[in-house]
């Protein structure tokens, strides 16, 4: 199903900057670090997840009050950076703008996102005023996108993925595909994918769909996803959420907390993503 979907947002934006952080200053990787990024209210915070940490790296962290799941450790810091806000309070400029690539390396933050082209405009003027900032980009592009697969791929060589998939009774009287937003401000906003016709892309903001409790759990918890697809084939929706493998339990939890209501759900599978991407 996700190569119905791979490369249809076929334009990329990307930015990569310093970012300050006690704990890039206390504990500078210069292995990818996923991260999450988050806004509440007018406030900033960064979700940092960290692996092969020494026990003083722990104790330095301590402050923070790292969450520990496995073998890592989930540390949360409030951030000031001018740019994340620019980029956060501008999204709307670019309607098709999807979750991307999200990490740090040493004391540099890198994002990498998805759209389509026929928003170049507002790709545009949201690269300009990112520039008017006066920001320090250390990169800064405008590019043709590798797609959604290759995307996933990346992410999970620096933190490895799983697949969780399951589904639910919606009647639609045409074939579709959903993907998540992610976007704080709007919990509920998706991209469409028309599979009947002229295969176009359009924005679609979904607010009483059975699966909005679900996502409305993940958003507050702020459990990053490599991304959430919903194919919608007219009977039956099929859910695929691509998950880190260390927060499935969390994630299953949230799932089953906010599903009992959803028609006849079904739970069809938890694999690694190394082994779905085989059949890709």
């Amino acid at each position: 199903m996700i190569d119905e979907v791979d490369k249809r947002l076929d334009m990329s934006l990307s930015f990569s900057f310093p970012i300050e952080s006690y704990v890039l200053s206390t504990i500078v990787k210069e292995k990818p670090v996923p991260i999450n990024v988050y806004h509440i209210k007018s406030e900033q915070y960064i979700t940092f997840f960290l692996q092969e940490l020494s026990a003083n790296d722990r104790m330095m962290l301590e402050p923070l009050n790292p969450v520990k799941i496995g073998d890592s450790l989930e540390i949360t810091e409030k951030i000031t950076n001018p740019l994340v806000n620019m980029i956060a309070d501008n999204v709307g400029l670019v309607p098709t703008l999807a979750d991307g690539e999200l990490f740090t390396t040493g004391k540099i933050m890198f994002a990498n996102f998805r759209f389509h082209s026929s928003q170049m405009k507002g790709a545009a003027e949201l690269l300009r005023k990112v520039v008017s900032l006066g920001a320090d980009l250390s990169g800064l592009g405008l590019s043709e996108s590798k797609g959604l697969i290759e995307m996933l791929n990346e992410i999970d060589k620096r933190l490895p993925l799983s697949l969780i998939t399951f589904s639910f009774v919606e009647h639609s009287d045409t074939n579709f595909i959903l993907e998540w937003r992610n976007l704080h401000q709007l919990p509920q906003n998706f991209i469409k994918y028309d599979l009947d016709g002229d295969l176009s892309v359009t924005n679609f903001i979904q607010s009483n769909g059975q699966t909005s409790a679900f996502l409305a759990a993940v958003d507050k918890e702020h459990i990053p996803l490599g991304t959430y697809l919903e194919y919608h084939n007219k009977e039956r929706v099929q859910a695929y959420v691509y998950v880190p493998s260390m927060l499935v339990k969390p994630l299953l939890v949230r799932l089953y907390e906010t599903t009992e209501r959803v028609k006849d759900f079904k739970l069809e599978g938890i694999r690694n993503y190394k082994d779905e991407n085989k059949n890709i």
